[in-house]
């Protein structure tokens, strides 16, 4: 069966997460560093260990990147390491779904022989001067000559016309998305992992009070920028038995996007790229979307809760909203989501902390955020024109 030599072959046996900072006390490499040898020391195995590498890094920035300083890649792991060499190596950045598709990608590397122990690492550094992620430039060149000029130049700008779209279709309210906004907050409350929003509980009121950025979007619609690196340890099955965690099995991986990969030109505003990542991916995992105990839900926008739900097959079309207004994704619901709070809260760690946090509740070591169900979950990344997924399961 296609998929067969990921499912339950290929598993997550360490994790090392720096969690999210304003104004870290180090630079992106260092931080990238901390979550290596976490991640290693929680896997119990040696860095040289080590036979393949993934880097996702997030390239938004006011000036030049300078490796080492606000961004890493796999060459500079390789000597940093002091690794004798590897198998396999992917750097990857903004053009490719996220973090999580370093996962991914890991996960058929080690599936297909290319290497057996891989290392993913995720780092997102956000400027410390001037204006993070604007249009500041004094020229629009090339394509950018026909969007930029008319507001359509930076990522909430693009997307509010699709979640616009998708509350004309299916009817969609303010008040539906405030429900997961306000409980991802009270799933923040409950973490001790660094994040960047404040440590107070919302309202529906400050949520609909909150400023608007790009209409329909708020503030509170939109994922906090910040500095933070996690890593990820990815083997074979059989080994990862013999480390010190318990494996988080991966049961299947997916990617993919539509005809037309742009915000521009995509077909269909009230859909997103899950719908085409979303296709196979239950018949590769051997389960389907009702044996999941909990949904490790990117939100980098609140409106992917609603694309996602639908593309993965939890819901019908156009029924994500009275599925989140009725409690749905709350810790009590029938599908608890982003038990740790989420992008919107922790910050903007690109679906990496989303993967940390699925490990944590796989093993049950979630502290107080821990879910009283939590055997099997799906962790998404992406929400726009570039989405991934990846199903796990615990090895219990």
């Amino acid at each position: 069966m296609r998929g067969a030599p990921i499912r339950e072959n290929v598993a997550i046996a360490g994790i090392g997460y720096t969690g999210c900072y304003r104004s870290p006390d180090a630079p992106i490499s260092t931080m990238a560093m901390r979550a290596i040898v976490e991640a290693v020391a929680d896997a119990g195995i040696e860095v040289a260990d080590i036979d393949g590498i993934c880097t996702y890094d997030l390239p938004i920035r006011t000036s030049d990147g300078v490796t080492g300083v606000n961004t890493v890649n796999c060459e500079y792991l390789i000597e940093a390491l002091g690794l004798p060499g590897v198998t396999w190596w992917a750097d990857r950045g903004m053009n490719v779904p996220m973090g999580l598709g370093g996962v991914s990608e890991a996960a058929m590397a080690v599936a297909a022989g290319m290497c057996e122990v891989a290392l993913v690492v995720s780092t997102s550094w956000r400027p410390k001067s001037g204006v993070y992620a604007a249009v500041n430039e004094p020229l629009a060149t090339g394509p950018s000559a026909f969007t930029t000029p008319y507001g359509f130049g930076i990522m909430p700008q693009m997307w509010a016309p699709w979640w616009r779209r998708y509350m004309f279709e299916y009817g969609a309210t303010e008040e539906q998305l405030a429900t997961f906004v306000v409980g991802n907050r009270a799933n923040y409350l409950l973490s001790n992992v660094p994040g960047v929003a404040p440590k107070d509980p919302l309202t529906v009121d400050d949520y609909l009070n909150s400023r608007w950025i790009a209409s329909p979007l708020r503030l509170l619609d939109c994922d906090w920028p910040c500095d933070n690196a996690g890593a990820v340890i990815v083997t074979t099955a059989e080994r990862a038995r013999d480390m010190k965690q318990i494996p988080a099995l991966v049961l299947a991986v997916g990617g993919g996007t539509g005809p037309r990969h742009s915000f521009e030109w995509w077909d269909n505003g009230a859909n997103h790229g899950g719908d085409y990542v979303a296709k196979g991916i239950w018949e590769k995992a051997g389960i389907g979307p009702e044996d999941m105990d909990f949904f490790m839900l990117y939100d980098g926008f609140s409106p992917f809760a609603f694309y996602w739900l639908e593309s993965l097959g939890f819901v019908g079309r156009g029924e994500a909203g009275d599925f989140i207004a009725g409690g749905g994704l709350s810790r009590e619901g029938s599908l608890p989501a982003t038990p740790h709070g989420g992008s919107l809260n922790e910050g903007r760690s690109l679906s990496m902390g989303h993967v940390i946090e699925g490990v944590r509740q796989l093993r049950g070591t979630a502290g107080l955020r821990q879910l009283p169900r939590h055997a099997t979950t799906v962790v998404t990344g992406g929400g726009d024109h570039m989405c991934n997924v990846v199903v796990l399961r615990a090895d219990v």
